[in-house]
């Protein structure tokens, strides 16, 4: 008897769970590769999304564009206008045969118009979507995001891709990231601007996708975009200056150059008359690529010129941009989240509330190591 019922719930089971009843044809699907947002009109947002179309792709190197609906090229940009995400993912749906997934979506951009209103919103739209990935990458463009998407590069069958690999060799700051920043006490957001310039001056026509500086925020609003020094102090600061090439001026109108492939940076702190006051050691290495005044750095008081310059150039460039996010009181760095993982109790009860008051008096100290541990033959003199 038992083993009829068992025979039988299997039948059962075979008959109800035969087939596949939600199953999606790749044919019917348009994988979104990267998003943007701009400022729309009455108050609402425009969305844009990237579509690569495989019929339209050829082998590396092969010629193509893209941009609005028409499908010329190997990708296409769709907009739709809505309130949030969801309304204006759906008015783009209206205009594809395909149904928009958005689980391979690597880069969201948003306007810096619209950053300057706020971007929290923009963001948590990315979480209430049930397929998108929390590890996509954050960037701010300068001017619409749109026309970041309709760019065509050279290198990349598609801008979305170019601006993924850049995103990795930067801050790095994804979705989560940024939500997690906005959510913890003492800590603002850097997030990197992407931009589209001319490759040369000769071809203003041919595009190309340009990292060029960090936009700042106050809590969820842009305030300010880095310029060059302070842009090279963020990523000393936040130890992204690995596998890239530093110049210091040593002479007039010469330079070393170095590729560093170690970046450290440690904080410390004590409290002075019931302040808070703080010591950022950064540990630089790298080796020697450029030596224009050809210097013999094996003679000890040319090394240490050298390293005197490279330290006083670093710690000039992260004293820049903490000055700069001081001075109007953001957190760039995250002293006051320091604080609240170290010394909590001090933080509720005597800093928190009025943190961005004090930041413009906050002393900080930038001590810097620096060393050059390799060279290259070049400035080197054999003696015969």
């Amino acid at each position: 008897m038992k083993l009829i019922r068992l025979l039988l719930t299997c039948l059962i089971a075979l008959i109800l769970l035969a087939g596949c009843w939600d199953r999606s044809e790749i044919n019917d699907i348009a994988f979104v590769v990267a998003t943007g947002v701009d400022k729309g009109k009455k108050n609402k947002f425009l969305y844009s999304v990237q579509i690569p179309l495989p019929s339209s792709m050829g082998g590396a190197g092969s010629s193509g564009g893209g941009g609005g609906t028409s499908g010329e090229g190997p990708f296409l940009v769709a907009q739709g206008n809505g309130g949030n995400e969801r309304q204006g993912i759906e008015e783009i749906q209206t205009k594809l045969s395909r149904r928009i997934y958005l689980g391979h979506r690597r880069v969201h951009i948003i306007g810096d118009s619209l950053a300057k209103e706020g971007i929290k919103k923009s963001l948590n739209a990315i979480f209430t979507q049930p397929r998108s990935r929390i590890s996509t990458f954050l960037l701010i463009s300068k001017g619409d995001a749109v026309k970041l998407l309709k760019t065509q590069p050279r290198m990349e069958q598609y801008s979305g891709e170019g601006m993924r690999e850049m995103s990795k060799n930067s801050i790095n700051m994804t979705a989560r990231e940024a939500l997690q920043d906005l959510s913890r006490e003492g800590k603002d957001m850097v997030i990197p601007i992407v931009n589209s310039a001319g490759t040369t001056k000769d071809d203003k026509n041919k595009k190309e996708v340009q990292m060029e500086s960090f936009a700042v925020f106050k809590d969820d609003k842009l305030a300010f975009s880095s310029n060059t020094n302070e842009s090279e102090g963020i990523l000393w600061l936040f130890e992204k200056m690995q596998k890239k090439s530093a110049s210091f001026p040593v002479a007039k109108d010469e330079e070393i150059s170095v590729q560093i492939f170690e970046n450290q940076t440690e904080p410390s702190f004590k409290i002075v008359d019931g302040k808070p006051t703080f010591l950022l050691t950064v540990r630089a290495a790298g080796v020697l690529f450029e030596n224009e005044p050809n210097y013999r750095i094996e003679d000890p008081k040319t090394y240490r010129l050298i390293i005197s310059k490279m330290e006083s150039q670093i710690k000039e460039q992260i004293q820049a941009i903490l000055n700069h996010a001081h001075s109007q009181g953001i957190d760039v760095f995250g002293f006051g989240w320091y604080l609240f993982k170290n010394n909590h109790h001090e933080w509720e009860h005597n800093w928190k509330n009025d943190w961005q008051k004090t930041l413009p008096n906050l002393k900080v100290t930038v001590k810097v190591d620096a060393d050059i541990q390799r060279t290259t033959n070049i400035g080197i003199i054999e003696k015969e």
